[in-house]
């Protein structure tokens, strides 16, 4: 009997040795993954990599023919591939397109251009395969960083490509921000009403300077210090169960967490509920950029559709409890979805087309449990965000890419409203 016990007592001891070691192992295994595939990226080609080095060209900030691998964010690499004209497309793209062809233009910041997601994997290219399947189509990814720049684009060379539909792209974290300091006098452009016209009056402004970006959160809305949050578990095993835990959206303005009401990658301030009298003027600047692009629409002839681009925290709860908690926010003072039904609101009033998949993407998450969003903090999609857009996206641009805009007798006579 007592060596029976004992037998039993070895054996279970042998189980829990050799299953300690196998876990210490594979622990060791995944630590040793990241140590060796962080320096391959890193000496690798990125996003920076793709982009012109001397402003605007023919389809935007992309480099015209670049094809390379970059960094994907995970470590590990994702096929990118400009054609000759400058948009992120396999295959060039001639002025006009061929008869019966549905050309869409796609334009956007970087969300657009598919930041280290896969050449396939963009929500734009899903959209082309989409179209393509009913009839010719193309779409043509246009980088154009904020949507001011890219109005002036799209007069002076964008139109020229004759898209039957122009997506604008608008991220609401960095593009209110973007357009409202493109347009903050001196500025770098002027749009006006009656007419709307885009004028470049100054290039090279240096934007970080103007003492609008300075201001702060209000005191009222912040509850304390910012708390740290972890950034991996400490057991890489259990990242592998539960995925890696929910991070803060990061900071444009460097190391450490800010609390500028015009942070370009955080965006908090345009939350915040009342909206600051800032946040107002800088509203007013991008719809007034809104009603440039409709009159240009108009008088080039094609349908004209925004695309809202939420914040990771507005789509995914605990993404916004780990900002509240990093940033020391009172939740009281902030409504993330505001800033995207003000700006579906204005675009109902002006009989624009506006889209947002928000709702799409919280239903991924809730359906699938991963996240939409790149890990760490960072504000892009990953391949099943980009999924997720798509299919929000779809019916949608597949009714817009069966009107053909007609000219009205009052957009004809807003037809001297271009930049000669």
């Amino acid at each position: 009997m007592e060596e029976d016990v004992h037998a039993r007592l070895k054996a279970a001891a042998t189980v829990l040795v050799s299953s300690a070691l196998a876990l210490g192992l594979a622990e060791g295994a995944l630590r040793l993954r990241e140590r060796v595939r962080a320096p391959a990226a890193k000496s690798g080609l990125d996003y920076g990599d793709a982009l012109r080095a001397d402003g605007l060209g023919p389809g935007g900030f992309l480099k015209e023919g670049f094809e390379g691998r970059v960094m994907n964010g995970l470590g590990g690499t994702v096929f990118w591939r400009n054609n000759a004209q400058g948009f992120r497309r396999s295959e060039d793209t001639p002025e006009t397109p061929p008869p019966g062809v549905v050309r869409v233009l796609s334009m956007g910041d970087s969300f657009t251009a598919g930041y280290r997601v896969d050449q396939e994997e963009t929500f734009s290219r899903l959209l082309e395969k989409d179209l393509a399947a009913r009839g010719p189509a193309e779409v043509l990814i246009s980088e154009i960083e904020e949507p001011v720049t890219g109005l002036f684009w799209l007069d002076r060379s964008g139109a020229r490509f004759h898209p039957t539909v122009v997506l604008l792209g608008l991220t609401l974290g960095n593009d209110v921000a973007q357009a409202g300091l493109a347009l903050d006098p001196p500025g770098g452009y002027r749009i006006e009403p009656p007419a709307f016209r885009i004028e470049r009056v100054a290039e090279g402004l240096a934007l970080e300077k103007r003492d609008e970006i300075h201001a702060t959160i209000p005191e009222a809305c912040l509850a304390g210090a910012p708390a740290e949050t972890p950034v991996r578990r400490c057991l890489r095993l259990l990242d592998l169960v539960f995925g890696v835990p929910a991070q803060p959206i990061g900071s444009s303005r460097g190391p450490g967490l800010s609390r500028f009401i015009l942070d370009g990658v955080n965006g908090l301030g345009i939350c915040l509920v009342p909206p600051p009298p800032l946040v107002d003027v800088f509203f007013e600047r991008l719809s007034r950029t809104l009603l440039g692009y409709r009159a240009l629409a108009n008088e080039r002839g094609f349908a004209f559709a925004v695309v809202l681009f939420p914040q990771r925290y507005a789509v995914q709860e605990d993404d916004w409890n780990a900002t509240v908690a990093a940033y020391g926010l009172r939740p009281a003072c902030f409504d993330p979805g505001a800033p995207a039904r003000r700006l579906r609101a204005f675009c109902a009033r002006e009989g624009i087309t506006c889209f947002d998949p928000a709702a799409g993407l919280a239903a991924a998450r809730h359906r699938t449990g991963r996240s939409q969003y790149f890990p760490g903090g960072d504000m892009h999609w990953n391949a099943d965000g980009h999924r997720a857009v798509f299919e929000a996206l779809r019916e949608g641009v597949r009714a817009s890419a069966s009107l053909t805009p007609k000219k009205t007798p009052s957009s004809r006579r807003r037809g001297d409203w271009r930049v000669k």
